[in-house]
């Protein structure tokens, strides 16, 4: 009787498998097409030829265009400047918010629970005229700190994290509350120590949103020297769909607008690429560790 039952585990085991295969590859195709056609011949990108793998010699010339465009940088230094401050700012919104809302004898505690999950029906494109004239009246027309406190905290990370604090055992807290400790430092020395897995995934959600952040600052941004990457990008994008040179000294013979287009997209997405196989472990992490042991 274990024969067939081990036979029907390997087949649904290799059904799983190649489900998987495919979904990856799905999943990796766009990223691995951008990839080769920024490396590619400008006759190829611009045929369509490019799948998998570059066609042609190895051309790096799109590259080098874009390191020497000045836009490139500045855009990739207030990206990191605004990913790097907002998650902070995000992250501090959110533990805030999170932690009275995990804790049953917070005065209001169902009241605020109820409030924040109904703005999570609200969408934000929906409120994008009453938004840009709360930010008018408040001066923050053209300045970075509207794109860092505008979005300062998502209603979905707040009710993560507060259900993340309504796993930590209630006796922890209840021993630092007798030892005389202060909700402040209960919340500082006792929660947040045994929140690192949960940090960490909601940095990276909120760090990735940032990074990718380009409508609302084309919204309160008028000076081009505070664009981020990605409104660069959307408009070396839109330059290339009109089809107008990005450098006036460009060889099309060595590249093309599609294939600066296509380097600066790699560009853009190698930090992300980079540092997520570093977070990654804190996704398996953050669900066990709220899980009940025996």
């Amino acid at each position: 009787m274990k024969a067939p039952f081990g036979r029907n585990r390997t087949a649904a085991d290799l059904l799983i498998a190649a489900l998987m295969a495919v979904i990856c590859f799905i999943m990796l195709y766009p990223f691995l097409h951008v990839v080769s056609a920024s490396f590619s011949a400008p006759q190829a990108v611009e045929r369509n030829l490019v799948s998998f793998f570059p066609k042609g010699p190895l051309n790096l010339e799109a590259y080098k265009v874009v390191f020497k465009d000045v836009r490139i940088w500045k855009g990739y230094g207030n990206t990191l400047f605004y990913t790097a401050f907002g998650t902070l700012i995000n992250l501090l919104i959110t533990v805030l918010a999170a932690y009275p809302m995990s804790r049953r004898y917070f005065q209001g505690y169902k009241f605020v629970n109820i409030f924040i999950s109904l703005t999570m029906f609200i969408s934000a494109t929906g409120m994008m005229i009453p938004l840009f004239l709360v930010v008018k009246g408040m001066k923050l027309l053209d300045t970075r700190l509207a794109i860092l406190i505008v979005f300062a905290a998502f209603p979905y990370y707040i009710i993560l994290m507060r259900s993340f604090f309504q796993n930590i055992p209630e006796q922890l807290i209840e021993a630092a509350r007798l030892d005389g400790a202060s909700e402040y430092y209960i919340l500082l020395r006792v929660v947040l120590p045994l929140s690192g897995a949960a940090l960490a995934t909601i940095a990276l959600y909120y760090g990735i949103n940032r990074w990718n952040g380009y409508f609302w600052a084309m919204i309160f941004l008028k000076d081009k020297d505070k664009f981020p990457l990605q409104v660069i990008l959307r408009q070396l994008i839109v330059m290339a769909q009109m089809g107008q040179d990005l450098d006036a000294s460009m060889d099309r013979s060595t590249t093309t607008a599609q294939s600066i287009q296509f380097a600066t997209i790699v560009i853009a997405t190698l930090p992300i690429t980079i540092i997520y196989p570093f977070i990654q472990k804190f996704f398996v992490k953050g669900v066990t560790l709220g899980s009940v042991k025996g």
